[in-house]
Parts: structure tokens; sequence; C-alpha cells
């Protein structure tokens, strides 16, 4: 026994205690005990027992249940206003298909259904009786910050090939080490992560590219990068000899995955912003490196791997569109910044320069002297014109549509939206004349007197000229 105190919540504190008066063992486990000893915030308390599920049930036959796995030993049960997992101790079977054991078989030993646990720091129970429950060396290992296998990390590999992913997880996330050993298995075993549900493996790739410990994100790049991410792992050496890069492009995107937020979107577009470049360099007369066109290589290599590795729309869409828009043009300029609003939108626009900040902090001292001062300025321009409400889009016009169809005579009809947005390119140039009596003016200027009850089969909008 290791004397620790960890403060339980009541409601898990009453499970523990009426199994303990039925005459049961009840600890909780796994991850709330390692994370209140590292200190940090505990989500989920779940609580392993030497009852078996009839038992579980019996106990607490007057609480709300949930029969999470019976056969495998976990009900879920109600406690105060939460639920919290209460598992059998057990002994797991074969993994035939590398995932889950093919069947388990229900145990008194604690330290049996510990033994079966990935790792040392998730293989610990406590209660305030028995204190903490530590055959694995897993206290150590948490002080130390290592990750290390309950007993053969081969083997514990083979059992389930996602602990390979989740071992990089939790050195991320904790910022821990992994056991050269541990690392020496996944490195051996990361083929076979293929053989999960890609939304499984994406769950803790995303949790590890969240973390900002960006040494155990390359680490992982490194060791098994090549087996998920060929596109990306490949750029290591390819080199982009121009006066705005000093490292390759592999080297340059994880730089700039380091300066970029804790945001999906924004991590995923470091890693596959450059991926084009592969396809597309060439080489002039001066030795120069170029990549013409790599946005648009990169947006199409990002869109078959996020739709591969099933990340949601949302993510996929807002990626690529920073994918796609990384090397627009971004300058100080009211003109410049106006018309990338009214392209992009506010929220697009901004995700766009945070990128191409990050972007060019990881580039030569030229680029960070021009480019990168610019961007700054830039996007500092940018919130300020979207602070005084300058006009930038077709909803800030002094006039909407029921205003064109009035004034022009016309019904309903695409043609209502076009006449917007001629107006909008004015105002973008003028603001001063986005005023009702100002775009009435303007509006009645697009079409001679004669024709303004015109439809829109009457008038080409690509000439801007009556038919």
């Amino acid at each position: 026994m290791i004397m620790v105190k960890i403060e339980i919540p009541s409601s898990v504190a009453d499970i523990i205690t009426r199994l303990g008066r039925a005459g049961f063992e009840a600890y909780i486990v796994g991850g709330c005990v390692r994370d209140s000893l590292i200190g940090r915030p505990v989500h989920d308390w779940d609580i392993t027992t030497n009852a078996r599920p009839h038992d579980i049930k019996a106990v607490f036959a007057a609480a709300r249940k949930i029969d999470i796995g019976e056969r495998h030993g976990t009900i879920a049960v109600k406690s105060g206003k939460d639920y919290h997992e209460v598992t059998t101790y057990r002994i797991d079977g074969a993994y035939g298909d590398g995932r889950r054991p093919d069947d388990v078989s229900f145990t008194n030993d604690v330290k049996e259904d510990l033994r079966r646990r990935d790792f040392t720091i998730n293989a610990m129970a406590y209660n305030k009786t028995a204190g903490l429950v530590d055959f694995f060396g897993g206290l150590d290992d948490v002080k130390a910050g290592v990750v290390r296998a309950v007993g053969d990390a081969f083997e514990r590999f083979d059992e389930d090939y996602l602990r390979i992913m989740r071992a990089y997880r939790f050195a991320a996330v904790l910022g821990f080490n992994l056991d050269k050993t541990l690392r020496k298995a996944a490195k051996a075993g990361k083929q076979n992560l293929h053989n999960i549900a890609v939304e499984r493996v994406q769950t803790e790739f995303t949790k590890m590219l969240l973390s900002d410990d960006f040494d155990k994100i390359e680490m992982f790049f490194e060791d098994c990068g090549d087996a998920l991410f060929p596109e990306i792992t490949r750029l290591l050496g390819f080199a982009q000899n121009n006066s705005y890069h000093y490292l390759d492009v592999y080297n340059h995107s994880m730089c700039v995955l380091r300066n970029t937020p804790a945001v999906i979107t924004q991590r995923l577009a470091a890693l596959f912003h450059d991926t084009g470049k592969y396809e597309t360099r060439t080489t002039d007369d001066k030795g120069v490196h170029h990549f013409y066109g790599h946005p648009k290589i990169s947006y199409n290599i990002a869109e078959k791997m996020l739709k591969h590795w099933r990340f949601d729309n949302n993510t996929i869409g807002r990626t690529l569109d920073i994918i796609k828009y990384h090397d627009v043009e971004a300058k100080p300029e009211k003109r410049l910044l106006k018309r990338l609003l009214n392209k992009l939108g506010e929220d697009l626009a901004r995700d766009v320069l945070v990128f191409q900040i990050a972007d060019n902090t990881a580039k030569s001292q030229l680029a960070k002297d021009y480019k990168l001062q610019d961007v700054i300025q830039a996007k500092q321009m940018m919130e300020e014109i979207i602070a005084a409400k300058e006009p930038f889009k077709t909803s800030d016009l002094a006039i909407d549509g029921r205003d064109v169809m009035e004034i022009l005579g016309i019904a309903p009809s695409a043609a209502v939206g076009q006449h917007l947005h001629r107006l909008i390119e004015h105002v973008l140039d003028n603001p001063e004349i986005n005023t009702r009596e100002g775009l009435i003016g303007l509006l009645k200027d697009f079409i001679p007197s004669c024709n303004l009850n015109h439809t829109k089969a009457q008038y080409d909008f690509s000439t801007q000229k009556p038919r």
C-alpha cells in the first residue's frame, strides 16, 4: 500500500462505500488516478470491483443503471447527478482483431485486472482505505514523466494496435517521454494501425495534434508518420532553395505547426499546406526553386487525406479554405483588405491571416522582414476595418434587395443580387458613397432611364449593357 491522498467526488465515494458494505472491494482506477496524481482535471471517474455484474445490479437495485457491456463486466451506475462506470475485475482473452479481446473472464484479484492495462500510469487503483494500489511502478513513472508498458511493450501493442497512437498521445498531452522499448515496439508495429477503424486513429491523432508538446508530435511523425501520412513525411529533405526559405518543406511545415494556435484547422493546415510542393517544384537557370500552383495541389492532397481520416465536414472545409488561400496577398492596404473580407468573409479572412503569420514566421529572415511584417500589420488593419463597421459586404449597403426591386421596378431574380454586388464593388473603393441617396443614384446610373423596367433576360450583366 502506498499512502497518497486523492480527493474523490462524493458520488464516486458513495459507490465505493456501498460496494464495501456489501462485502466487495472497489477502487477508482485508470486515468482518474493518473490525472489526480499529476494534478490534472479529472473528467471520468471509473471504478473497478470484484463484484460481478449481477452483484453490482443487486447492490444498486434502486439506482438508475445502464448496461454498457455486462458481458465485459461494465455497468454504469447513477450516483447523485452523474453516471459512473463500474467494471468487474477481469482477465482479457486473446485479441483476435488487434483491438478488443475475443472474450474476458472475471477474477477476484485486482492485480490481474491491472496487469491487462496498457501503460503503467494507467494501471493504478485507489481507495481511501487501501491507499494507492500500484503493482507495476506507475507512480514512479508519473514522477519520472515516462510512458511505459505494463509488461512487454510488443505484446501490449499486438493486443491492441490503437495503443500505439495512445502512447504518443499521452506523451504529448502529458508532456511525458516515451520509454525506449515502448518506442521501439511502436515503430515495429506502426503498419498495424491500418487495421484499426480510421475514426479511432483520427481521434487519438487529433488529441495529440492539439497538445503543445511539439517535440512529441514530431517524434510521432519521425517514428510512425510514414505509415499514416506519407504525403507529409516524403517532404523531409525536400529542399526549397529560394530567398524566402531556409528549411526543407517538412521542417518548414513542422515549424509552422509550432507557431499556430491550438485550433485543429490551423494545425492541419500547417501539416498539409505545402504538400503540393513535391509535385510542383521547378528550378530556374540560377538554381532557384519555384512552386507555382502548389496551393491547388496541396488542397487536393489534403482533401483526400482528411476525408480518408474521417474528419468532420466543417473541419475539412475550413482547413481546405486556409490551404487554398494561404498564399493570397495580404498587405496593410484598406482597399486590398476590404476586397479580401468581401471575398472570404470575416471568419475565414481572420483564419487566413493568422495562418500567414505562422507560415511567414517559419521562413527566412528576408520573409520575416517584409512579408511577415506586412501580414501582422494587415491583420491589425483588418480588425480595425471590422471594428469600425466599414462596409465590405452587400449586407453593409445602405439599401437592400427590396430597394433595388422597387427602384428598378424588377421582380425577384438573380439580377437583384448582381446589382447589389456591383454596388458593393463601388463602395469598397468609395465608402463615402454608401448612403441611400448615393447608392440610388449609382444604381440608376447602371441602367439608362428608358430601361429601368428591365428583367434579367433584357440585361446582360457580363457587358453591363442592355441587350
